[in-house]
Parts: structure tokens; sequence; C-alpha cells
């Protein structure tokens, strides 16, 4: 028989995870813009550029070095955190923890399928209820173990594509006119193409993205369990004590990360083709400088937190992050709505430096409607079917 049990009330509610959160979710629109409104993940593919002219260019730089899969990354981490959060609260009220949390999971589930079919190839939230699914198993294990765990699956994708890069591989010369043919077609039926046109090319986006998953999960999963670590281990819920850890893991993961955002950047300049040595260079950048500058970027806002003229400023990003479901949401609404043809049809027609002013201006208005949302409610309405859900038979 399960105990009594409620969501998260306010007072119970950590201020710099939801401004992470916040956080995260403006440096994921600014690097999912240019897929929303281009082929980028067939340009990527052939290696096109993605802007003439040098504002575009500096634009392009800064996108690939402090956000391409930074704050996914960034993300990641944060789903770990609030996975430990919410069964060792859910187990301190003495519950069936993990049946309310497999409820939690289908609903994501749920709303990332509809997400992935119906709306945007992008979506993350479908990958992360799966990878999800296996979290309980590292429920009970010891804080070291989940750091080993989560080392080995982080460097994985590592290890990998290096192989790739010291044997060599060829995709065959008839495959860069096929995705050639393919960008033509993608760039007609997001832009003219009928609702039918554009549900069966996201299949085909669908298809694609799910395979660049394979070196990507491993990723995700290593940061969901480096998120558990981070609370089971006491660095984020007192954060004050470890502000000398904080302070370190800055530092370090700056070091490294950058570095390695400098390298995706050089070898992006080179690639001409998936086929290049330099795409698996580029891969390989981002694949280290991601989680290392994610970690940046999490420290660093919290030793920054210490000064309470710092919080107070960075605190606008709370709303947004309280409601995080729903403006990720929202962002594909909004995005869709601008670029397909049922909308404006601006796809393609959009260089970096508009996608990035249009992304900060799409942020600002979340952060208004959010603000405006939370002045009358206590959650987002995506937040309220969720917990809805999950506490359903509590």
């Amino acid at each position: 028989m399960e105990g009594k049990v409620v969501p998260t009330k306010e007072k119970e509610r950590l201020l710099e995870l939801d401004v992470l959160r916040g956080i995260a979710l403006f440096g994921i629109l600014v690097v999912n813009m240019s897929y929303f409104s281009t082929p980028a993940l067939l340009a990527d593919i052939l290696g096109l550029s993605k802007g003439e002219g040098l504002l575009n260019e500096i634009v392009v730089i800064i996108v690939t070095v402090a956000f391409e899969f930074k704050f996914v990354s960034l993300f990641s981490f944060l789903f770990g955190v609030g996975f430990a959060l919410f069964l060792s609260r859910l187990e301190n009220k003495e519950v069936h923890a993990r049946s309310i949390y497999r409820r939690r999971i289908r609903f994501l589930l749920v709303v990332g399928l509809i997400h992935l079919f119906f709306f945007w190839y992008g979506d993350i939230l479908t990958l992360y209820a799966l990878i999800a699914f296996l979290l309980p198993f590292y429920l009970n294990k010891k804080s070291r173990t989940l750091l080993v765990w989560s080392g080995a699956l982080l460097i994985m994708p590592l290890v990998l594509l290096s192989l790739l890069l010291l044997v060599g591989f060829d995709s065959g010369g008839s495959f860069p006119k096929v995705v050639g043919d393919m960008y033509d077609q993608a760039l007609y039926a997001y832009a003219n193409g009928s609702a039918w046109e554009i549900f069966l090319q996201r299949l085909v986006d669908i298809a694609m993205i799910y395979q660049g998953y394979i070196l990507m999960a491993p990723v995700i999963l290593g940061l969901f369990l480096l998120g558990m670590y981070a609370w089971q281990s006491r660095l984020i819920a007192n954060a004050k004590q470890h502000i000398g850890t904080m302070k370190r893991i800055r530092n370090y993961s700056f070091c490294i990360g950058f570095p390695f955002a400098l390298l995706s950047i050089w070898a992006q300049s080179y690639v001409d083709y998936i086929s290049s040595p330099y795409y698996v260079i580029q891969y390989i950048g981002y694949s280290v400088s991601g989680p290392a500058l994610a970690l940046f970027y999490i420290s660093a806002i919290y030793v920054c937190m210490q000064s309470q003229r710092f919080r107070v400023i960075i605190a606008f990003f709370q709303p947004v992050g309280r409601m995080a479901f729903t403006n990720y949401l929202l962002q594909t609404l909004i995005c869709t709505s601008l670029f397909y043809s049922y909308g404006l049809g601006l796809f393609g027609k959009i260089e970096a430096a508009a996608g990035f002013l249009l992304a900060v201006i799409i942020f600002i208005f979340q952060i208004f409607i959010s603000r405006y949302w939370l002045s009358r409610n206590k959650m987002g309405p995506m937040e309220w079917l969720w917990r809805k859900y999950t506490y359903y038979k509590v």
C-alpha cells in the first residue's frame, strides 16, 4: 500500500537547478535553430557552409565552440540530478518509488514520441525516456561506482571514433549524390510541401538522426549517472560546503573542454564530406568538449551564485527552468510555425546570424510568458499533466 505523496513543494525547489535548466533551454534553442530553419542535418553530412559573410561565420564559430552539444549535455546532467532527487524524496515518504518513477517515464516517452513523429525530428525526449528506463539499475550503487560507470560511458564514443579515424572509412561514391538529392527534397518539403509530405520527410530525418544517436546514447547515459553522482555526493545539495571542489571542476573542465571545442571548429573548416577524416575529428571534438564545457558552465554558475548580487541577476532564468518541459515543446511549436509551409514558410531563408537573433527573441518571450504564467499557476501546463499522471494512483 503506497503512502501519501505529493509533488515537490515550492519551498523544496533548488533555485540553482531551475536557473541551470533555463540556461540549458536557451542554449538548446540556439543550436536547434539551424535544424528548425534549414536542412542542417544533411548539410552537416555534406560539409556545406552554414552561412556566408563575416557576421554569419562569427556566429557559426560562437555556436560551435560555446553551444554545440554543450547545453544538451548540461540538460542531460540535470536530468540525472532530477532523477536522483525525485527518487530520494519519494523514498523518504515511504512509497513505492520505482513504480511512480516508471509512470513518470512512460508519460515522457509518449509525449516524446508524439513530438518526434508529428512535430519535429530533433526531439530529445524520446531518447531521454528510453535511456531513463535503465536508471533504476544504478539506483543503489555507490557513488564511486556511478562515477566509474559515467566515465566509461563518456569515453566510449571517443574510443570508437578514434579507432574509426585510425582504420579509415569510405561511404561509397554514389552516396554524396543521394544525400544531395535528399537535401533538395528536405528543402522543398519543409518550405513548400503539404502536411503529408512534411510527415514523410520527417520520417526520413528521424531514421538518419537516430543513427547518430547510437554514439550519443552512451554519452547521455553517462551524463545521467554523473548527475546522480553529483546529487548522491551532496555536491549539488550542499554546494556552499563544496565551493573549493566546484572551483577545481570549473578550472579543469574548461582546460579540457575549450581546446577540444577549438579542435571541432578547426576540423569543421576542412570537412567537405562525411567520409573525410576531419568529420571524425570534428565529432571527437564535440564528444569531449560537450560534457566538459557543460561541467564548466554548471560549476562556474554555482560558484558565481554564491554572490547575492549575481544570484539576483541570474534568477530571471528560473521561471523558464521551472517550466522546462512546457518551454521545450513551446520552442518547437513556435519554430515550426515560423519555418514550415503550414506557417510562414521561412524554411531555408534564415542565415546563422538571423537565426541566433531569433533564438534570443523567442527566449526573451519565454521568460516573460513563464513569469506571467507562474504568477497565476504553481507550475507549467505540461508539468501539471506530467505530475497528474505520475501521481494519479497515489
